[in-house]
């Protein structure tokens, strides 16, 4: 009988502690925030938030996570063949909890938040017209119906309708400016497009399509002064999500 109240209190135990554990994982989880931040130029970067050091190949960085409260960050900027650094911003962030923090840091290293977005479902519902969950463009299909039209209007109407329902690669971008004949018209299409390429570190792959310089020099300058919240070139992120 003693044996037996033994194993009862053993198995009790075994059985209580993973529920009680699966809860504090799902109660840390639901209430850590994210924190995206992303810096004034295309560098490679040194981010230690809080005492723990981050490399960064890139200006966006990227941290999932973290608690609520107030947070030390500093960002280096490393440059020169010898690896130099300087330092382009110290002091302190405050998450808030179950967020997205989305901050940047401009050119006179402030850092300044842009928008603080809740986390609902552990999803990320606030993207505008939710942009990582449209389907990949279908380039063959459109590049068909590019042929059939017979007007550079209608073309452009057309190629604009399915870039903005649907996830772009830039060297789709490139395949669709190929089937305008008027450089103008490959200016606005590749402007327009950029907001919807998911993979904008290769967009200079669309300079190809033009045949003057003033058009990637135009290009270069839109890309350049382009602000976006909502849009990251970071789609392998959340390609297991979708």
């Amino acid at each position: 009988m003693k044996n037996l109240i033994i194993t009862i209190i053993i198995l009790g135990a075994i059985i209580f502690v993973p529920k009680y554990s699966e809860a504090q994982r799902h109660y840390r989880s639901d209430n850590t925030s994210e924190l995206k931040l992303r810096m004034y130029d295309n560098a490679i970067y040194e981010v230690i938030f809080d005492r723990k050091i981050y490399k960064v190949s890139n200006s966006f960085f990227r941290i999932s996570n973290v608690r609520s409260g107030n947070h030390r960050i500093i960002v280096k900027e490393i440059y020169g063949r010898y690896g130099n650094q300087r330092i382009i911003y110290r002091g302190n962030i405050n998450i808030s909890p179950r967020s997205i923090i989305t901050a940047r840091i401009n050119r006179y290293n402030n850092l300044i938040i842009t928008r603080v977005s809740p986390i609902y479902n552990d999803e990320y519902d606030d993207y505008e017209d939710n942009y990582y969950r449209k389907p990949l463009l279908d380039i063959a299909r459109l590049k068909n119906s590019l042929r059939r039209a017979n007007f550079e209007s209608d073309k452009k109407r057309i190629a604009r309708q399915a870039i903005s329902t649907h996830r772009v690669r830039a060297n789709q971008v490139y395949q669709i400016l190929m089937m305008f004949s008027f450089e103008s018209t490959k200016l606005k299409i590749a402007k327009f497009s950029y907001r919807y390429c998911i993979d904008k570190r290769n967009y200079y792959r669309v300079n190809d399509a033009f045949t003057f310089s003033s058009s990637i020099r135009e290009l270069d300058n839109y890309i350049g002064s382009y602000r976006s919240e909502y849009y990251d070139d970071d789609w392998e992120y959340y390609r297991p999500r979708y």
